[in-house]
């Protein structure tokens, strides 16, 4: 029997690839044909992943191929054929899906380009005559053959469960599920819209398939539906199970349109258990012209109620896209602090990566678009927006990772911003400007060395205030856990007696404990009132509390 190799170089060693596995259970289902997968991530060396298919000495490798993995699977296709001379080399997934043709005569390593969904297309590859296979790009008499596309498949059901038991019990990756195939949307940057229709797994066997998740020690599970909640009566079935099989230590996520929730559903919402339900959500942009560019709509009124009442017990990572068409520094601007105003725990500031198959690639000359020739595709400019603004924007990305995304300064930025801007951007931009001023954005920093460094800022900027800001400052450094060491700006004022009376009052089982889990710290303000207090606050690390226990 031949040895077929599925071969997955997933981005980081956290992510598995769902992909391979729907393929290998629906292909080993359905005929005598064993399928091995092999998974890596692009930090893995060349050499390593060259030696780690030579020993295992395949007949064919078949690459799941990515816009994170594009350039990494073409190097290593080229190395691979020097030491496995007959072996047969064959590539999937999205990145090779449009303008094989050009692919496919360019590099001679390649024997078979698969394209489109992949389930039926490999099946049929492994039980008939390849003549009779559509889907398939191949090589036969030195010309390059195509049979045509392949359907869909219309019962999603008949696709098995993808993860084996073993795999279910590491803590230690991300799993991927997914619920339905295809989108309704027309985002004309995205891949998801070239296929419009929507196909749906059964609530059955959705609801068969999470039990066993709920029943395993996974944490977090990602569902990779483009937009979870198109269907109501679907989706709404889903969280009800989820909600009445609740279990402590796991995270399902899921990518949502907010706009087109109504009240029942933010009922149901505010009821979930917090860190039970993560949601990621597109707005990408406010600005009316550039939506309409792009095929969205936004109704920002209701997307920002929605999103106020599901933020208290709903994990949020709220989306924006850089390089839109019409979009300038300025609106982006806007977009930012609208996005800024709703407090998502988290902001992912993306950059508009033109990929081939999309309505946006075939508009790229018409909003005079440069844009990086190799993956990612990312936009250097348009008529809208120049490559500095963009680079600008790429380092406030960073520095917006460091002081909102990290979630370690949650007092100390706010009150910045409250106190000294009228835009959250505007922070953001001037703290951008100052780090790569004095090259902080080409170096690593540890977590008090940030702490440092906006200090810094505050100080260079001659700010009023610094002592207050010193409080808040304080207070975030003293949130993150026991202090290794204090800072030159942090003066440490202790009181050793009440400390230790509010050890035994805590219930620990002993001072020494106490002092490894908590921290008593004096402070001049009061951030909780807003006010002039000498006061001493208790820290408590075992559920990252902190109170007010005396005035001084």
């Amino acid at each position: 029997m031949k040895k077929i190799v599925l071969a997955s170089i997933n981005s980081q060693y956290v992510h598995l690839n769902v992909a391979v596995r729907y393929l290998k259970k629906y292909v080993e289902e359905n005929c005598d044909t064993r399928l091995d997968i092999y998974e890596t991530n692009i930090n893995n060396q060349l050499i390593n992943i060259i030696k780690d298919l030579f020993e295992k000495q395949p007949d064919m490798i078949i690459f799941s191929t990515y816009i994170w993995n594009k350039e990494y699977v073409f190097s290593l296709i080229k190395e691979l054929k020097k030491v496995l001379p007959n072996v047969k080399i064959a590539l999937g997934g999205p990145e090779v899906s449009y303008k094989w043709e050009r692919t496919i005569e360019e590099n001679s390593e390649i024997d078979y380009i698969f394209t489109g969904e992949g389930e039926k297309i490999l099946l049929n590859f492994f039980t008939k005559d390849i003549k009779e296979v559509k889907g398939v790009v191949y090589r036969e008499d030195q010309e390059i053959k195509y049979n045509g596309m392949e359907t869909l498949i219309d019962n999603l059901d008949v696709i098995p469960f993808p993860y084996d038991d073993e795999e279910l019990l590491d803590r230690t990756k991300i799993f991927y599920y997914e619920s339905s195939r295809g989108c309704p949307f027309n985002c004309s940057y995205c891949m998801s819209s070239i296929d419009k229709s929507v196909r749906y797994y059964s609530i059955e066997r959705t609801k068969k398939d999470l039990k066993r998740f709920i029943d395993s020690p996974i944490k977090l599970l990602k569902f990779v539906d483009r937009t979870f909640n198109l269907s109501k009566e679907k989706y709404m079935a889903i969280w009800r199970f989820l909600l009445e099989n609740y279990r402590e230590g796991i995270t399902f996520h899921f990518e949502i349109n907010a706009n087109i929730f109504d009240e029942e559903t933010l009922d149901f919402l505010e009821k979930v258990p917090r860190g039970y339900f993560q949601f990621e959500i597109g707005v990408q942009t406010i600005d009316a012209q550039a939506m309409k560019s792009i095929g969205r709509i936004n109704h920002l009124e209701k997307l920002a109620h929605n999103i106020g009442r599901i933020s208290r017990n709903i994990h949020l990572h709220l989306d924006l896209i850089a390089g839109l068409p019409y979009d300038t520094y300025e609106k982006f601007k806007k977009s930012f602090d609208y996005v800024h105003q709703l407090k998502p725990e988290m902001i992912q500031l993306g950059f508009l990566k033109l990929l081939k198959g999309t309505k946006m690639y075939d508009e790229r000359e018409k909003y005079g678009y440069r844009y990086f020739s190799k993956p990612p595709y990312e936009v250097f400019s348009n008529d809208f927006i120049s490559f500095g603004e963009i680079i600008k924007l790429k380092n406030l990305e960073k520095v917006l990772d460091f002081y909102y995304n990290s979630e370690k300064f949650q007092e100390s930025v706010q009150w910045i911003i409250d106190t000294h801007y009228s835009s959250a951007f505007d922070f953001y931009e001037e703290v951008a400007e100052y780090f790569d001023r004095n090259g902080y954005l080409k170096v690593s920093h540890k977590e008090s060395a940030l702490f440092t460094l906006l200090y810094n800022f505050y100080e260079e900027k001659e700010f009023s205030e610094k002592d207050v800001f010193l409080e808040y400052l304080k207070y975030d450094y003293l949130m993150l856990g026991k202090a290794g060491f204090y800072p030159e700006w942090f003066k440490s004022e202790k009181d050793g007696e009440l400390y230790d009376k509010l050890i035994k009052e805590e219930n620990y089982k002993s001072i020494r404990e106490g002092h490894k889990n908590s921290e008593l710290e004096r402070f001049k303000y009061n951030i909780f009132t807003k006010s002039f207090e000498d006061i001493y606050m208790f820290f408590d690390y075992r559920d990252k509390t902190a109170k007010v226990v005396k005035n001084s």
